[in-house]
């Protein structure tokens, strides 16, 4: 049964929807991906207030607001209306779409959080949301190596994950996470021109094996490069849009590219670059098809401009950072790092995966995919396109360059990020592992692309089934046919299917594996955690400095800890107490910027460290302190008040 809120929530969807589609003359399923990118700026903005919540007071506000401008009409207004809202909802790419969310958000709600990158950050970042209502407060965040992340996606998810209020449950941050993807390819459906239910369930499951033609990582983890490559790709094909710039459309066009490029820098650090393709890709098409607008340029530039620039600003207010932009800092202004020694081999595993390793690992029915046959297969697409006349010669000329440019420009980011940021990562040096970092950092230009050039054909394509020989089933679906029959020859079914619905076989394993991860270390650390359960919200969330016994390295465990401790950001220290000075240890208390200690049971003396800045009483392993500073001497206070 629905909850209220779930209700609301839909009811303020479509009713947003409902006013952009209304007032800007466009499709619902164009103005879905325009409401994701206001939503996930508004809750931006909220988070920043740690009142997450009031998306609920604000969601009824704008229902009861529509309401009531509705029964203040004239009738034959209200019934205006009333006709514009059923005609919307009956489009046969409004109902495809909803057909498709619906079959998602059910089939995914089991889904278990089990990807290395997820425990790391997305999934704890995310569920750190869910309990404070915002961001954290200064030294608050739950990862503190990955600090600077952006949050865009995470906002969406938290949006879903709100649904339920009693419970964080996973499969709500993947519904969140699949509709935003989703959403930036929605626009493809307008090429359904009729309601045959058939061609509507295809151009759905075609929606959704679309990524997996290049890319595999996003259907059983949150993969940032995946929502890039969606907004991306949609992006680029909202540029060709070919609708009259003028009044109202000139709006939502310049309106639409602002929005998608300010969520963009906020999905992922790196989005800054798929943004500067962006509007290069958008000064160059106005300027071969319309002439120069720099001024619109300029005002569609400074809305990630502004997003992207908040972001950096709050990271520095509050000190959040990751480690890889530390250390990319440090290669730009200092000579403390080189590029690897290792530079011929992964060159050597760079061009074997490049040129043949498939980007998914399965066998599709006729294609399988390299970064280089996609690479030329884009190539390839593009000169049909113009040699048929689906684009003009001189458009398909800049597509084409743009196209082969940026993506041998991206490849050459992503090689250089391999031999110097990534310069320690020695899983690169084999192909096997190399084609999985193309294939999940190229995502942006792969899916992206191809998304654009979908967009292309399902919008200019029609001309070669309106002629009168074709039958009229041809006249209505032959775009949409030709997509589909695409995707069915390049998709990878297997990692569609498991994360849909095979994933539900390996839910029970996943979870084990990851409580396996927690030892009695861990669980009686979180047990003693449990004395923050309350005053975490008000505080805006409080970090713990953990200090690890020195026998060995736990930074494995320690991942699976942080998430489950989340929105307690944990910092850990692997100290030998019996050899740790107090002035020294006290260094690294303060360093830590944590206000509660904790160390786990050991045999090793540390009341010799500890006892002296403990308030009553000697020192006690497997109990929370918290840590009170008075000038410059530090105290340590049982966080259970005994």
């Amino acid at each position: 049964m629905l909850s209220y809120i779930v209700v609301l929530h839909i009811c303020f969807a479509l009713v947003c929807m409902l006013w952009l589609a209304g007032y800007f003359k466009v499709s619902l399923v164009e103005a879905a991906p325009v409401f994701i990118c206001l939503l996930a700026l508004v809750l931006y903005g909220l988070s920043m207030l740690h009142h997450l919540s009031w998306i609920d007071g604000l969601a009824g506000s704008v229902i009861g607001l529509s309401a009531g401008w509705l029964i203040s009409r004239k009738k034959e207004q209200r019934s205006k209306v009333f006709g514009m809202c059923l005609e919307k909802m009956g489009e046969p790419s409004f109902l495809t779409a909803v057909l498709l969310f619906l079959v998602v958000i059910l089939c995914t709600s089991g889904k278990v959080v089990s990807w290395w990158d997820d425990i790391n950050f997305w999934a704890a970042d995310v569920k750190s949301l869910y309990y404070l209502d915002g961001f954290a407060q200064k030294y608050g965040n739950v990862a503190p190596e990955f600090g600077d992340y952006p949050p865009g996606g995470q906002l969406i998810k938290w949006w879903f994950l709100h649904f339920d209020r009693h419970t964080y449950r996973e499969g709500l941050a993947f519904a969140g996470y699949y509709v935003m993807n989703l959403s930036f390819l929605l626009p493809l459906l307008r090429s359904i021109k009729g309601r045959n239910p058939v061609v509507m369930i295809l151009m759905a499951a075609g929606l959704w094996f679309f990524p997996s033609i290049a890319e595999v990582y996003g259907y059983d983890g949150f993969c940032a490069d995946l929502t890039m490559a969606c907004i991306y790709g949609g992006f680029l094909s909202a540029v060709t849009d070919k609708a009259e710039h003028t009044g109202r459309a000139a709006l939502f066009y310049y309106g639409r590219l602002g929005l998608y490029l300010g969520v963009l820098v906020l999905v992922k650090s790196i989005g800054f670059v798929w943004a500067l393709f962006g509007l290069l890709f958008l000064a160059l098409y106005q300027r071969d098809a319309e002439g120069r607008r720099w001024r619109k340029l300029l005002m569609t530039a400074m809305v990630p401009l502004f997003t992207g620039g908040s972001w950096m600003l709050f990271c520095l207010l509050m000190r959040r950072i990751t480690k890889t932009t530390a250390t990319a800092v440090k290669y730009m202004t200092t000579d403390e790092y080189g590029i690897s020694g290792y530079i011929r081999e992964f060159a050597a595993a760079f061009l074997q995966a490049f040129a043949g390793s498939p980007l998914h690992k399965e066998k599709s029915i006729a294609i399988d995919l390299t970064p280089l046959g996609l690479y030329l297969c884009v190539c390839l697409l593009v000169i049909v396109f113009y040699k048929l006349a689906v684009l003009p010669e001189k458009t398909g000329r800049l597509v084409l360059g743009f196209s082969m440019v940026s993506g041998a420009v991206f490849y050459g980011i992503i090689f250089l990020a391999h031999i110097t940021i990534f310069a320690a990562e020695t899983q690169y040096l084999e192909p096997s592992g190399m084609i999985s970092s193309i294939e999940r950092y190229g995502a942006p230009f792969t899916v992206g692309t191809l998304l654009f050039l979908a967009g292309i054909w399902l919008g200019r394509g029609e001309r070669f089934f309106v002629k009168d020989k074709m039958p009229r089933f041809l006249h209505q679906y032959g775009v949409c046919l030709v997509f589909i029959l695409f995707v069915a020859l390049t998709a990878g079914y297997r990692v569609g299917y498991h994360g849909l619905i095979g994933y539900r076989n390996d839910a029970e394993a996943l979870l084990q594996e990851r409580a396996d991860m927690l030892g009695a270390d861990e669980m009686q650390f979180l047990e003693a955690l449990q004395v923050l359960s309350q005053p975490l919200q008000a505080e805006g969330g409080v970090r713990v400095c953990y200090i690890r016994r020195g026998d060995a390295p736990r930074w494995v465990n320690n991942s699976y800890l942080s998430y489950e401790a989340s929105p307690v950001s944990v910092v850990y220290r692997s100290v030998n107490l019996d050899d740790a000075p107090a002035d020294w240890m006290m260094q690294e208390i303060r360093a830590s910027h944590a206000g509660y200690l904790y160390a786990e049971e050991t045999k090793q003396d540390a009341g010799a460290v500890f006892d002296g800045i403990t308030e009553s009483g000697e020192f006690a392993c497997g109990v929370l302190y918290r840590i009170a500073e008075d000038g410059n001497t530090l105290r340590l206070i049982r966080a259970d008040g005994q």
